[in-house]
């Protein structure tokens, strides 16, 4: 090499499907969940845009790529905590009873939109209930011996005639914010705002007409704030990987610092330069707050403030969490630790968050496997646990579960290793709206899954529109104009891809692929399309990758147009060769749509006479081999008034 030239780059792009598949790196293993529905009532439009149709594609290609041994979508209902007993108490029901009825109607409602869980089980279940007990308890046994539990007296709004506390959903009244006469005993649904109990107005008991009096309680605190340091590490490396929102809120709320009155700004410039390293701010109240990468370097600048005259307070608030209840309907808390837990049970919350892992047990349980095998999927740094989710729940699955998951090892500062509960992966989606509106049975414009397929749409054509919403960064609509729309493209564009080949190889080929190498950009447009098809579904972001792979489906069209494959009198050497490369580019296409639509590709498959392991990643790019027999044409996306008819 000649001095002053550069170095030469080895790295070349590659040049077929083979390649590009060899070089994507896969986990040995993959958990997904979705986000665990209430059992209160029936599965609605934002449950399946938001968690349940999201998750399952990721799940079905992961499948598809590592193998479905190798792959468990787990899932169930949040049975505990008050929303369920709210719910229950209102339908005059007993709790089992009310979870029962509306456990097996959520499930058939996945059942209906292909939504394919290895379980959907409930936290409450009876194949459940024993696992999660035992594992739930032994998780609060390893946070309380780490010393991430710390006990609390606070006050709590109890019934003096029904003789019991009252959790949060039992107690309504005025918002202290804005009035609103519905408000629960710590937020407003109305205005958004949270708030101390004692400032709730004309409080009144849901289960009794008795008014609620506030009475000390003592609960277990989880002490985030403990493990700060290694969250914020861990945090710190997902800046790039997780979608901006996410890393947004939790970057924003896991802060390492501290705050003073604005009147000592001038002192602290005098010694800035001597503190570790931070960045400073002005917030709320007046104040200045300096933020750090780490609690010694926050303990070293509060000495030097205070050495210069300057007090000041650590911003921790975010840190400390109740986890436990007055609750009978819930896990009950091991009370040999402590004789004041006797009687209290495990907050929803993380009950839910240590669900999925019980939720893996009881999956290979029921699949003939031993359940200490979930260890392989959510305790190997070479597995991946991924995590579908609405936006506001954010705060719980990265911030509460990260320090319980820290807090559960022998070493809750340091990032887990080899046999440690691993950190997992976050696919957070915003809420949905209907025609430009927050879903709302008062307006009229709330849909649950059911009343869809009643109304006459299939679940394909469903999955299809809300995988090409943009939920994962807006608050999108499910406009049903536009769903109208896709719908039509579906019918006419989509189906005439499908159809075409399949007509012309029976019409004009004796139903049999012909002789033929492949033409025009085909095989180049595969490479393209199959590297941004693997980044775009490990990222779980799918309607921008959609819009590409209907213009890759467009190729067909064009091909019948230009070389007219079912016209005996265009060039016969042409007419193989493009239905050759039809059949190549349909067979990727029936592969790439397989996890959004896959009823529709189960027809089309036995339509091309292809086997189930065809819908298999390594199987792109393979294409159809000449001689193959394909069958007949069936019925693929439902026919659509004013669409532009498919194939004759």
């Amino acid at each position: 090499m000649q001095p002053g030239s550069k170095p030469e780059n080895k790295f070349a792009p590659p040049s077929d499907v083979k390649s590009v598949l060899s070089m994507f790196k896969k986990p040995k293993k993959v958990v997904v969940t979705a986000g665990m529905p209430y059992a209160n009532g029936p599965l609605h439009l934002g449950h399946l845009a938001g968690a349940h149709v999201p998750a399952d594609i990721y799940a079905r290609w992961m499948r598809m790529l590592i193998g479905a041994e190798n792959v468990l979508f787990v899932n169930g209902n949040d049975d505990h905590g008050s929303t369920s007993e709210v719910a229950a108490v209102q339908a005059g029901k007993t709790i089992r009873e009310f979870i029962d009825t509306i456990h097996e109607k959520q499930k058939e409602t996945l059942k209906k939109y292909s939504i394919q869980t290895d379980v959907f089980t409930g936290t409450s279940r009876p194949e459940t209930y024993p696992l999660h007990e035992a594992y739930s308890q032994d998780f609060l046994r390893r946070l309380f011996k780490n010393g991430l539990l710390e006990k609390r007296i606070t006050k709590q709004w109890y019934d003096p005639k029904m003789n019991r506390f009252l959790q949060d959903r039992f107690v309504r009244g005025t918002c202290p914010n804005c009035g609103n006469t519905e408000a629960y005993s710590d937020e407003c649904d109305a205005c958004g705002t949270q708030f101390d109990p004692s400032t709730l107005q004309n409080p009144r008991s849901q289960l009794s007409d008795a008014k609620p009096e506030l009475k000390d309680t003592a609960h277990w605190w989880l002490d985030m704030w403990k493990v700060a340091d290694p969250l914020k590490t861990w945090i710190d490396t997902k800046q790039k990987a997780w979608r901006t929102a996410v890393v947004q809120e939790v970057t924003n709320t896991v802060l390492i610092g501290c705050r003073f009155e604005n009147q000592f700004e001038e002192k602290y410039k005098e010694i800035k330069a001597t503190l570790p390293k931070h960045k400073s701010r002005y917030v709320a109240g007046k104040k200045v707050e300096c933020l750090f990468d780490s609690k010694a370097d926050l303990a070293t600048a509060q000495a030097t403030l205070e050495a210069a005259g300057i007090p000041s307070s650590v911003t921790d608030k975010w840190g400390y969490r109740p986890i436990t209840r007055d609750v009978s309907w819930g896990i009950p808390v091991p009370s040999e630790l402590d004789a004041e837990m006797k009687g209290k049970t495990l907050y929803v919350w993380p009950d839910s968050l240590i669900a999925p892992i019980v939720f893996t047990q009881v999956a290979l349980k029921q699949s003939g496997r031993a359940p200490e095998m979930y260890k392989d999927f959510w305790c190997d740094p070479e597995a991946t646990v991924v995590q579908f989710l609405g936006q506001d729940n954010v705060f719980f699955y990265v911030i509460m579960q990260g320090a319980m998951w820290l807090g559960h090892k022998d070493n809750a500062l340091a990032l887990p290793a080899k046999g440690d509960l691993q950190m997992t992966e976050i696919l957070s989606c915003y809420h949905l709206m209907v025609n430009g509106e927050k879903m709302s049975k008062s307006k009229g414009n709330f849909y649950s899954g059911d009343q869809l397929i009643e109304m006459g749409y299939s679940p394909d054509q469903v999955r299809y529109y809300l995988a090409l919403l943009s939920l994962p960064v807006k608050a999108s609509n499910f406009d049903f104009e536009h769903f109208a729309e896709r719908n039509k493209f579906l019918a006419g564009p989509m189906n005439a891809a499908f159809e075409k080949p399949i007509s012309a190889c029976n019409g004009k080929f004796n139903g049999v692929v012909p002789e033929g190498k492949l033409i025009g950009k085909a095989e180049a447009e595969t490479v393209k399309l199959v590297q941004m098809y693997l980044r775009s579904m490990q990222k779980g972001d799918y309607a921008i990758l959609l819009g590409q792979v209907e213009n890759y489906a467009r190729q067909i069209n064009s091909l019948f147009t230009q070389y007219k494959p079912h016209d005996d009198r265009a060039n016969e050497a042409e007419r193989k060769d493009a239905l050759f490369t039809c059949f190549y580019v349909l067979k990727n296409l029936m592969i790439m749509l397989a996890p959004f639509v896959p009823e529709t590709v189960d027809a089309l498959r036995k339509s091309l006479n292809l086997p189930e392991s065809s819908l298999r990643a390594e199987e792109l790019g393979t294409g159809i081999p000449a001689g193959h027999k394909i069958g007949p044409k069936g019925i693929y996306f439902p026919a659509v008034k004013d669409a532009e008819p498919a194939a004759e």
